[in-house]
Protein backbone atom coordinates (compact mmCIF):
# COMPACT_ATOMS: atom_id res chain seq x y z
CA UNK A 1 0.00 0.00 0.00
CA UNK A 2 1.45 3.37 -1.08
CA UNK A 3 1.47 6.60 0.89
CA UNK A 4 -1.63 7.93 -0.87
CA UNK A 5 -3.60 4.81 -0.02
CA UNK A 6 -2.47 5.00 3.60
CA UNK A 7 -3.38 8.69 3.69
CA UNK A 8 -6.87 7.97 2.34
CA UNK A 9 -7.30 5.27 4.98
CA UNK A 10 -6.50 7.88 7.64
CA UNK A 11 -9.02 10.17 5.96
CA UNK A 12 -11.68 7.46 6.22
CA UNK A 13 -10.80 7.00 9.89
CA UNK A 14 -11.18 10.76 10.40
CA UNK A 15 -14.66 10.66 8.84
CA UNK A 16 -15.71 7.86 11.20
CA UNK A 17 -14.31 9.74 14.19
CA UNK A 18 -16.21 12.87 13.18
CA UNK A 19 -19.44 10.89 12.85
CA UNK A 20 -18.86 9.64 16.41
CA UNK A 21 -18.28 13.18 17.72
CA UNK A 22 -14.53 12.73 18.24
CA UNK A 23 -13.45 16.04 16.69
CA UNK A 24 -9.96 16.02 18.18
CA UNK A 25 -9.26 12.50 16.96
CA UNK A 26 -10.66 13.35 13.53
CA UNK A 27 -8.31 16.33 13.24
CA UNK A 28 -5.32 14.25 14.35
CA UNK A 29 -6.11 11.58 11.73
CA UNK A 30 -6.43 14.22 9.01
CA UNK A 31 -3.15 15.78 10.05
CA UNK A 32 -1.52 12.39 9.55
CA UNK A 33 -3.26 11.93 6.20
CA UNK A 34 -2.18 15.33 4.87
CA UNK A 35 1.35 14.78 6.11
CA UNK A 36 1.50 11.67 3.94
CA UNK A 37 -0.33 13.03 0.88
CA UNK A 38 -0.57 16.84 0.83
CA UNK A 39 -1.29 16.66 -2.91
CA UNK A 40 -4.68 14.94 -2.47
CA UNK A 41 -7.35 17.63 -2.88
CA UNK A 42 -10.12 15.56 -1.32
CA UNK A 43 -8.22 15.45 1.98
CA UNK A 44 -7.97 19.25 2.02
CA UNK A 45 -11.70 19.50 1.32
CA UNK A 46 -12.26 17.13 4.24
CA UNK A 47 -10.03 19.30 6.45
CA UNK A 48 -12.04 22.37 5.43
CA UNK A 49 -15.29 20.64 6.36
CA UNK A 50 -13.89 19.53 9.74
CA UNK A 51 -12.00 22.59 10.96
CA UNK A 52 -15.07 24.86 10.69
CA UNK A 53 -16.38 23.31 13.92
CA UNK A 54 -13.31 24.31 15.98
CA UNK A 55 -12.86 27.18 18.39
CA UNK A 56 -9.09 27.59 18.65
CA UNK A 57 -7.05 29.39 21.26
CA UNK A 58 -3.55 30.84 21.06
CA UNK A 59 -1.10 29.20 20.90
CA UNK A 60 -2.20 26.28 18.73
CA UNK A 61 0.10 23.30 18.06
CA UNK A 62 2.52 23.95 15.20
CA UNK A 63 0.98 21.22 12.96
CA UNK A 64 -2.48 22.81 13.24
CA UNK A 65 -1.10 26.28 12.43
CA UNK A 66 0.73 24.83 9.44
CA UNK A 67 -2.47 23.19 8.20
CA UNK A 68 -4.42 26.45 8.55
CA UNK A 69 -1.72 28.41 6.72
CA UNK A 70 -1.68 25.93 3.85
CA UNK A 71 -5.49 25.75 3.75
CA UNK A 72 -5.80 29.53 3.34
CA UNK A 73 -4.50 29.33 -0.20
CA UNK A 74 -5.61 25.85 -1.22
CA UNK A 75 -7.99 25.45 -4.14
CA UNK A 76 -10.02 22.73 -2.39
CA UNK A 77 -10.72 24.81 0.71
CA UNK A 78 -13.63 27.16 1.24
CA UNK A 79 -12.17 30.14 3.15
CA UNK A 80 -15.55 30.57 4.83
CA UNK A 81 -14.87 27.31 6.68
CA UNK A 82 -11.78 28.91 8.22
CA UNK A 83 -13.58 31.93 9.67
CA UNK A 84 -14.55 30.36 12.98
CA UNK A 85 -11.25 28.68 13.86
CA UNK A 86 -9.08 31.61 12.78
CA UNK A 87 -11.39 34.21 14.35
CA UNK A 88 -11.34 32.48 17.73
CA UNK A 89 -7.59 32.01 17.47
CA UNK A 90 -7.07 35.70 16.68
CA UNK A 91 -9.32 36.89 19.48
CA UNK A 92 -7.25 34.91 21.97
CA UNK A 93 -3.93 36.33 20.74
CA UNK A 94 -2.12 38.01 23.66
CA UNK A 95 -1.02 40.95 21.48
CA UNK A 96 -4.46 41.53 19.96
CA UNK A 97 -6.41 39.96 17.10
CA UNK A 98 -4.61 41.85 14.33
CA UNK A 99 -1.28 40.46 15.51
CA UNK A 100 -2.44 37.08 14.18
CA UNK A 101 -1.02 36.70 10.65
CA UNK A 102 -3.58 34.04 9.73
CA UNK A 103 -6.35 36.55 10.36
CA UNK A 104 -4.74 39.17 8.14
CA UNK A 105 -4.69 36.67 5.30
CA UNK A 106 -8.27 35.59 5.93
CA UNK A 107 -9.53 39.18 5.92
CA UNK A 108 -8.61 39.35 2.24
CA UNK A 109 -10.56 36.31 1.06
CA UNK A 110 -13.64 36.04 3.28
CA UNK A 111 -16.29 38.01 5.11
CA UNK A 112 -15.60 37.73 8.84
CA UNK A 113 -18.72 36.69 10.74
CA UNK A 114 -17.94 37.81 14.27
CA UNK A 115 -19.29 40.84 16.10
CA UNK A 116 -16.13 41.38 18.18
CA UNK A 117 -13.86 41.21 15.15
CA UNK A 118 -16.18 43.60 13.32
CA UNK A 119 -15.77 46.03 16.21
CA UNK A 120 -11.98 45.68 15.98
CA UNK A 121 -12.03 46.28 12.21
CA UNK A 122 -14.22 49.38 12.61
CA UNK A 123 -12.04 50.83 15.36
CA UNK A 124 -8.83 50.06 13.47
CA UNK A 125 -10.18 51.69 10.33
CA UNK A 126 -10.95 54.81 12.37
CA UNK A 127 -7.42 54.80 13.80
CA UNK A 128 -6.00 54.59 10.29
CA UNK A 129 -7.35 58.07 9.56
CA UNK A 130 -5.14 59.59 12.24
CA UNK A 131 -2.07 57.43 12.78
CA UNK A 132 0.18 55.21 10.67
CA UNK A 133 -0.27 51.48 11.17
CA UNK A 134 1.70 48.63 9.58
CA UNK A 135 0.81 48.55 5.89
CA UNK A 136 -0.18 44.81 5.90
CA UNK A 137 -2.73 45.57 8.64
CA UNK A 138 -4.19 48.53 6.73
CA UNK A 139 -4.38 46.54 3.48
CA UNK A 140 -6.13 43.66 5.28
CA UNK A 141 -8.63 46.07 6.85
CA UNK A 142 -9.33 47.65 3.45
CA UNK A 143 -9.93 44.23 1.90
CA UNK A 144 -12.41 43.32 4.62
CA UNK A 145 -14.29 46.59 4.24
CA UNK A 146 -14.54 46.07 0.48
CA UNK A 147 -15.63 42.43 0.95
CA UNK A 148 -18.51 43.60 3.15
CA UNK A 149 -19.38 46.31 0.58
CA UNK A 150 -18.61 49.02 3.15
CA UNK A 151 -21.32 47.80 5.49
CA UNK A 152 -19.74 49.25 8.64
CA UNK A 153 -21.03 52.41 10.28
CA UNK A 154 -18.93 55.55 9.88
CA UNK A 155 -19.21 58.78 11.82
CA UNK A 156 -19.73 62.21 10.23
CA UNK A 157 -16.14 63.03 11.24
CA UNK A 158 -14.88 59.97 9.37
CA UNK A 159 -16.87 60.89 6.27
CA UNK A 160 -15.49 64.42 6.36
CA UNK A 161 -11.90 63.21 6.65
CA UNK A 162 -12.28 60.62 3.89
CA UNK A 163 -13.88 63.17 1.56
CA UNK A 164 -10.90 65.44 2.17
CA UNK A 165 -8.36 62.66 1.64
CA UNK A 166 -6.04 62.98 -1.37
CA UNK A 167 -4.11 59.67 -1.48
CA UNK A 168 -0.48 59.97 -2.48
CA UNK A 169 1.24 56.84 -1.14
CA UNK A 170 0.46 53.22 -0.27
CA UNK A 171 -0.67 54.01 3.26
CA UNK A 172 -3.11 56.75 2.25
CA UNK A 173 -4.45 54.62 -0.61
CA UNK A 174 -5.11 51.81 1.90
CA UNK A 175 -6.95 54.26 4.17
CA UNK A 176 -9.11 55.43 1.26
CA UNK A 177 -9.78 51.84 0.15
CA UNK A 178 -11.08 51.01 3.62
CA UNK A 179 -13.90 53.55 3.09
CA UNK A 180 -14.41 53.86 -0.67
CA UNK A 181 -13.42 51.67 -3.64
CA UNK A 182 -10.22 52.72 -5.38
CA UNK A 183 -12.10 52.64 -8.69
CA UNK A 184 -13.44 56.10 -7.75
CA UNK A 185 -9.93 57.49 -8.07
CA UNK A 186 -7.89 58.09 -11.19
CA UNK A 187 -4.22 57.32 -11.70
CA UNK A 188 -3.73 55.10 -8.65
CA UNK A 189 -0.10 54.32 -7.77
CA UNK A 190 -0.26 50.56 -7.16
CA UNK A 191 3.08 50.17 -5.41
CA UNK A 192 2.46 48.34 -2.14
CA UNK A 193 -1.29 47.98 -2.72
CA UNK A 194 -1.32 45.66 -5.74
CA UNK A 195 -3.91 43.28 -4.25
CA UNK A 196 -6.26 46.16 -3.44
CA UNK A 197 -5.93 47.66 -6.90
CA UNK A 198 -6.68 44.30 -8.50
CA UNK A 199 -9.74 43.69 -6.33
CA UNK A 200 -11.17 47.21 -6.38
CA UNK A 201 -10.21 48.46 -9.85
CA UNK A 202 -9.37 45.66 -12.27
CA UNK A 203 -12.02 43.12 -11.32
CA UNK A 204 -15.00 45.54 -11.38
CA UNK A 205 -13.80 46.85 -14.75
CA UNK A 206 -13.63 43.31 -16.11
CA UNK A 207 -17.14 42.58 -14.84
CA UNK A 208 -18.45 45.68 -16.59
CA UNK A 209 -16.88 44.45 -19.82
CA UNK A 210 -18.24 40.94 -19.40
CA UNK A 211 -21.80 42.12 -18.70
CA UNK A 212 -22.01 43.39 -22.26
CA UNK A 213 -21.11 39.94 -23.63
CA UNK A 214 -23.82 37.88 -21.87
CA UNK A 215 -26.79 37.03 -24.14
CA UNK A 216 -30.39 37.06 -22.92
CA UNK A 217 -32.86 34.20 -23.06
CA UNK A 218 -35.77 36.54 -22.50
CA UNK A 219 -37.60 38.51 -19.83
CA UNK A 220 -41.31 38.40 -19.12
CA UNK A 221 -41.88 41.83 -17.64
CA UNK A 222 -43.44 40.19 -14.59
CA UNK A 223 -43.70 42.91 -11.92
CA UNK A 224 -42.08 40.80 -9.19
CA UNK A 225 -39.29 39.68 -11.49
CA UNK A 226 -38.57 43.31 -12.40
CA UNK A 227 -38.24 44.26 -8.71
CA UNK A 228 -36.10 41.24 -7.90
CA UNK A 229 -33.79 41.97 -10.81
CA UNK A 230 -33.37 45.59 -9.71
CA UNK A 231 -32.34 44.45 -6.23
CA UNK A 232 -29.67 42.09 -7.53
CA UNK A 233 -28.35 44.56 -10.10
CA UNK A 234 -27.67 46.91 -7.18
CA UNK A 235 -26.48 44.20 -4.78
CA UNK A 236 -25.27 41.03 -6.54
CA UNK A 237 -25.60 38.03 -4.24
CA UNK A 238 -24.03 36.04 -2.68
CA UNK A 239 -20.84 37.92 -1.85
CA UNK A 240 -17.81 35.64 -2.15
CA UNK A 241 -14.16 35.80 -3.14
CA UNK A 242 -12.97 32.20 -3.25
CA UNK A 243 -14.77 28.89 -3.49
CA UNK A 244 -13.41 25.35 -3.80
CA UNK A 245 -12.66 24.58 -7.44
CA UNK A 246 -11.14 21.18 -8.06
CA UNK A 247 -12.64 18.21 -9.95
CA UNK A 248 -14.41 15.53 -7.94
CA UNK A 249 -14.29 11.91 -8.94
CA UNK A 250 -17.13 11.41 -11.41
CA UNK A 251 -18.88 8.37 -12.79
CA UNK A 252 -16.88 7.09 -15.81
CA UNK A 253 -18.31 8.54 -18.98
CA UNK A 254 -20.89 10.70 -17.15
CA UNK A 255 -21.69 13.78 -19.23
CA UNK A 256 -24.85 15.31 -17.78
CA UNK A 257 -26.42 18.42 -19.21
CA UNK A 258 -27.20 20.71 -16.28
CA UNK A 259 -29.38 23.80 -15.84
CA UNK A 260 -28.82 26.10 -12.87
CA UNK A 261 -31.81 28.44 -12.75
CA UNK A 262 -31.03 31.52 -10.66
CA UNK A 263 -27.26 31.13 -10.43
CA UNK A 264 -26.57 34.52 -8.80
CA UNK A 265 -22.86 35.29 -8.61
CA UNK A 266 -21.91 31.78 -9.67
CA UNK A 267 -20.81 30.10 -6.44
CA UNK A 268 -23.43 27.35 -6.69
CA UNK A 269 -22.96 26.88 -10.42
CA UNK A 270 -19.20 26.53 -10.08
CA UNK A 271 -19.59 24.03 -7.24
CA UNK A 272 -22.03 21.98 -9.33
CA UNK A 273 -19.76 22.10 -12.37
CA UNK A 274 -16.93 20.86 -10.15
CA UNK A 275 -19.05 17.89 -9.06
CA UNK A 276 -19.72 17.01 -12.70
CA UNK A 277 -16.47 17.70 -14.59
CA UNK A 278 -17.64 15.65 -17.57
CA UNK A 279 -20.88 17.57 -17.93
CA UNK A 280 -21.87 20.93 -19.38
CA UNK A 281 -23.99 23.61 -17.76
CA UNK A 282 -26.31 26.44 -18.68
CA UNK A 283 -26.47 28.93 -15.78
CA UNK A 284 -29.22 31.56 -15.90
CA UNK A 285 -29.99 34.58 -13.74
CA UNK A 286 -32.04 37.77 -13.90
CA UNK A 287 -29.14 40.02 -12.89
CA UNK A 288 -26.40 40.94 -15.35
CA UNK A 289 -24.26 42.29 -12.50
CA UNK A 290 -24.42 38.89 -10.78
CA UNK A 291 -23.76 37.02 -14.02
CA UNK A 292 -20.74 39.20 -14.86
CA UNK A 293 -19.24 38.37 -11.47
CA UNK A 294 -19.97 34.67 -12.04
CA UNK A 295 -18.44 34.71 -15.51
CA UNK A 296 -15.29 36.44 -14.28
CA UNK A 297 -14.84 33.93 -11.47
CA UNK A 298 -15.46 30.98 -13.79
CA UNK A 299 -12.75 32.21 -16.15
CA UNK A 300 -10.43 32.82 -13.21
CA UNK A 301 -10.97 29.24 -12.03
CA UNK A 302 -10.70 27.70 -15.48
CA UNK A 303 -14.30 26.46 -15.51
CA UNK A 304 -14.82 25.98 -19.23
CA UNK A 305 -17.98 23.88 -18.96
CA UNK A 306 -20.31 26.67 -17.74
CA UNK A 307 -22.29 28.92 -20.10
CA UNK A 308 -24.03 31.99 -18.64
CA UNK A 309 -27.25 33.58 -19.91
CA UNK A 310 -29.49 36.35 -18.59
CA UNK A 311 -33.19 35.63 -18.31
CA UNK A 312 -36.33 35.10 -16.29
CA UNK A 313 -37.20 31.54 -15.23
CA UNK A 314 -40.70 32.17 -16.57
CA UNK A 315 -39.19 32.68 -20.03
CA UNK A 316 -37.25 29.39 -20.03
CA UNK A 317 -40.22 27.38 -21.29
CA UNK A 318 -39.21 28.34 -24.83
CA UNK A 319 -35.94 26.39 -24.55
CA UNK A 320 -35.81 23.47 -26.95
CA UNK A 321 -33.24 21.42 -25.08
CA UNK A 322 -33.79 19.22 -22.02
CA UNK A 323 -31.59 18.63 -18.98
CA UNK A 324 -30.42 15.69 -16.89
CA UNK A 325 -30.10 17.82 -13.75
CA UNK A 326 -31.89 21.07 -12.90
CA UNK A 327 -30.88 23.09 -9.84
CA UNK A 328 -32.93 25.95 -8.49
CA UNK A 329 -31.89 26.81 -4.96
CA UNK A 330 -33.03 29.93 -3.12
CA UNK A 331 -34.93 31.27 -6.13
CA UNK A 332 -38.52 30.03 -6.38
CA UNK A 333 -39.50 31.69 -3.10
CA UNK A 334 -38.69 35.04 -4.74
CA UNK A 335 -41.02 34.40 -7.70
CA UNK A 336 -44.54 35.80 -8.08
CA UNK A 337 -45.93 32.28 -8.52
CA UNK A 338 -43.43 29.68 -7.23
CA UNK A 339 -45.51 26.71 -8.39
CA UNK A 340 -45.86 28.00 -11.94
CA UNK A 341 -42.15 28.77 -12.10
CA UNK A 342 -41.35 25.28 -10.80
CA UNK A 343 -43.69 23.85 -13.44
CA UNK A 344 -41.71 25.61 -16.17
CA UNK A 345 -38.47 24.12 -14.86
CA UNK A 346 -39.98 20.64 -14.45
CA UNK A 347 -40.97 20.69 -18.12
CA UNK A 348 -37.28 21.03 -19.07
CA UNK A 349 -36.22 17.66 -17.60
CA UNK A 350 -35.11 14.76 -19.68
CA UNK A 351 -36.94 11.50 -18.85
CA UNK A 352 -35.64 10.44 -15.44
CA UNK A 353 -34.02 13.83 -14.86
CA UNK A 354 -33.47 15.03 -11.31
CA UNK A 355 -34.06 18.42 -9.69
CA UNK A 356 -32.35 20.03 -6.70
CA UNK A 357 -34.64 22.61 -5.09
CA UNK A 358 -34.12 25.09 -2.25
CA UNK A 359 -37.08 26.80 -0.55
CA UNK A 360 -37.43 28.86 2.61
CA UNK A 361 -39.00 27.20 5.64
CA UNK A 362 -41.77 29.02 7.50
CA UNK A 363 -40.50 27.66 10.82
CA UNK A 364 -36.83 28.14 10.00
CA UNK A 365 -37.33 31.81 8.99
CA UNK A 366 -39.37 32.88 12.02
CA UNK A 367 -36.58 35.17 13.31
CA UNK A 368 -36.30 36.73 9.86
CA UNK A 369 -40.06 37.37 9.88
CA UNK A 370 -39.77 39.03 13.29
CA UNK A 371 -36.85 41.16 12.10
CA UNK A 372 -38.73 42.23 8.96
CA UNK A 373 -41.66 43.30 11.15
CA UNK A 374 -39.24 45.33 13.29
CA UNK A 375 -37.67 46.91 10.20
CA UNK A 376 -41.10 47.88 8.85
CA UNK A 377 -42.12 49.37 12.22
CA UNK A 378 -38.92 51.44 12.40
CA UNK A 379 -39.18 52.53 8.76
CA UNK A 380 -35.68 51.43 7.78
CA UNK A 381 -35.01 51.67 4.03
CA UNK A 382 -33.19 49.04 1.93
CA UNK A 383 -30.18 51.30 1.41
CA UNK A 384 -26.79 51.34 3.19
CA UNK A 385 -28.00 53.71 5.89
CA UNK A 386 -31.17 51.73 6.53
CA UNK A 387 -29.33 48.41 6.55
CA UNK A 388 -26.76 49.72 9.04
CA UNK A 389 -29.54 51.03 11.28
CA UNK A 390 -31.42 47.72 11.08
CA UNK A 391 -28.32 45.77 12.09
CA UNK A 392 -27.81 48.00 15.11
CA UNK A 393 -31.46 47.60 16.12
CA UNK A 394 -31.42 43.81 15.71
CA UNK A 395 -28.40 43.56 18.00
CA UNK A 396 -30.51 45.12 20.78
CA UNK A 397 -32.93 42.18 20.70
CA UNK A 398 -31.65 38.95 22.32
CA UNK A 399 -34.43 36.94 20.70
CA UNK A 400 -32.87 37.77 17.31
CA UNK A 401 -29.36 36.67 18.29
CA UNK A 402 -29.40 33.85 15.73
CA UNK A 403 -29.74 36.41 12.93
CA UNK A 404 -26.69 38.30 14.17
CA UNK A 405 -24.69 35.08 13.72
CA UNK A 406 -25.91 34.49 10.17
CA UNK A 407 -23.13 34.98 7.61
CA UNK A 408 -25.42 37.20 5.51
CA UNK A 409 -25.64 39.64 8.41
CA UNK A 410 -22.04 40.68 7.70
CA UNK A 411 -22.23 42.00 4.13
CA UNK A 412 -24.42 44.68 2.56
CA UNK A 413 -25.82 42.44 -0.19
CA UNK A 414 -26.25 39.56 2.24
CA UNK A 415 -28.09 41.67 4.78
CA UNK A 416 -30.37 43.08 2.10
CA UNK A 417 -31.14 39.59 0.82
CA UNK A 418 -31.73 38.30 4.35
CA UNK A 419 -33.83 41.12 5.79
CA UNK A 420 -34.95 43.52 3.04
CA UNK A 421 -35.82 41.32 0.07
CA UNK A 422 -38.43 42.86 -2.21
CA UNK A 423 -40.42 39.60 -2.40
CA UNK A 424 -40.24 36.52 -0.19
CA UNK A 425 -42.44 33.46 0.29
CA UNK A 426 -42.00 30.73 2.89
CA UNK A 427 -43.32 27.19 2.93
CA UNK A 428 -44.25 24.30 5.16
CA UNK A 429 -43.49 20.71 4.28
CA UNK A 430 -47.18 19.84 3.72
CA UNK A 431 -47.31 22.70 1.19
CA UNK A 432 -44.22 21.36 -0.56
CA UNK A 433 -45.70 17.87 -0.60
CA UNK A 434 -48.82 19.27 -2.27
CA UNK A 435 -46.70 21.08 -4.87
CA UNK A 436 -44.75 17.90 -5.64
CA UNK A 437 -47.99 16.01 -6.13
CA UNK A 438 -49.26 18.71 -8.49
CA UNK A 439 -46.04 18.49 -10.52
CA UNK A 440 -45.85 14.70 -10.55
CA UNK A 441 -42.50 14.72 -8.73
CA UNK A 442 -41.18 12.42 -6.01
CA UNK A 443 -39.21 13.57 -2.97
CA UNK A 444 -35.75 11.95 -2.86
CA UNK A 445 -34.18 13.39 0.29
CA UNK A 446 -32.76 16.48 1.98
CA UNK A 447 -29.23 17.86 1.88
CA UNK A 448 -27.61 19.28 5.02
CA UNK A 449 -24.42 21.25 5.65
CA UNK A 450 -23.85 19.87 9.16
CA UNK A 451 -21.93 16.68 8.29
CA UNK A 452 -24.99 14.50 8.74
CA UNK A 453 -25.93 15.53 12.29
CA UNK A 454 -29.53 16.49 11.39
CA UNK A 455 -30.05 13.36 9.32
CA UNK A 456 -28.64 11.15 12.09
CA UNK A 457 -30.99 12.77 14.62
CA UNK A 458 -33.92 12.23 12.27
CA UNK A 459 -33.06 8.57 11.65
CA UNK A 460 -32.85 7.93 15.36
CA UNK A 461 -36.57 8.80 15.50
CA UNK A 462 -37.98 7.72 12.14
CA UNK A 463 -37.09 4.59 10.12
CA UNK A 464 -38.26 6.03 6.79
CA UNK A 465 -37.50 9.35 5.12
CA UNK A 466 -40.68 11.03 3.94
CA UNK A 467 -42.11 14.53 4.17
CA UNK A 468 -44.79 13.64 6.73
CA UNK A 469 -42.12 12.39 9.13
CA UNK A 470 -39.88 15.36 8.39
CA UNK A 471 -42.79 17.70 9.15
CA UNK A 472 -43.23 16.07 12.56
CA UNK A 473 -39.46 16.32 13.11
CA UNK A 474 -39.36 20.01 12.16
CA UNK A 475 -42.20 20.82 14.54
CA UNK A 476 -40.05 19.38 17.33
CA UNK A 477 -36.77 20.92 16.05
CA UNK A 478 -37.86 24.14 14.25
CA UNK A 479 -34.30 25.31 13.51
CA UNK A 480 -33.49 22.23 11.41
CA UNK A 481 -34.09 24.17 8.18
CA UNK A 482 -33.09 27.64 9.35
CA UNK A 483 -31.27 28.21 6.06
CA UNK A 484 -33.81 26.57 3.79
CA UNK A 485 -35.18 23.24 2.68
CA UNK A 486 -32.61 21.83 0.26
CA UNK A 487 -33.81 18.64 -1.41
CA UNK A 488 -33.78 16.42 -4.48
CA UNK A 489 -36.81 15.28 -6.50
CA UNK A 490 -37.41 13.24 -9.60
Amino acid sequence: MGESEIALAHGELSARQLAQGDYGGALESLNTALGLAPHVDSLWAQFSDLIRYFNLRHPVPAPVRALLAAALGHRAVDPGDLVRPISTLALSHPQGALAEPLLLRLLEDAVIRDAELERIVVETRRRMLGEPLPLPVMVAIAHQCFNTEYLFEETPEERHRVDALRPADAASYAVYAAYRPLSRLGGVDRAGIESLARRQIDEPAEEKRLAATIPSLGNTGNAVSVKVRAQYEENPYPRWVRTPAFPDAAAPGARPRILVAGCGTGQQAIATARRHPGGTMLAVDLSLASLAYAKRKSAELGMANVEYRQGDILALGTLAERFDIIECSGVLHHMADPLESWRVLASLRKPGGRMRIGLYSEAGRRQVVRARELIAARGFNPDPGGIRAARAEIRKHPELAQLARNEDFYSLSGCRDLLFHVHERRFTLPQIESMLSSLGLQFQGFEFADSGASLARYRARFPNENLANWHAFEREFPDTFSRMYQFWVR
